[in-house]
């Protein structure tokens, strides 16, 4: 769920940095628990804060990859070879 629907999301969030994503997901969690929610999404999401460091650059990242300028997800296999030929 997690790597298919947020993953450029997460990246943005987070960026790139892995204590900071795990922030991010611990207190999602906790937050889907409490809420009934019992699901991590987007919406979810805006509502928790993370670091300051990742806060301050997201609005940047998640204008980039909202714009398909970025992506956090691996190309395809058939796409890398594309792209190489």
């Amino acid at each position: 769920m997690v790597a298919d629907d947020l993953a450029d999301y997460l990246f943005a969030r987070s960026t790139g940095h892995f204590a900071s994503l795990m922030t991010l997901i611990a207190r999602g969690c906790r937050r889907a628990v409490r809420t009934g929610t019992e699901k991590l999404t987007r919406d979810l999401l805006d509502q928790v804060r993370n670091d300051a460091a990742a806060e301050a650059a997201r609005r940047e990242l998640l204008t980039a990859f909202d714009a398909g300028k970025l992506s956090a997800r691996p190309a395809a296999a058939g796409a890398k070879a594309l792209a190489a030929g």
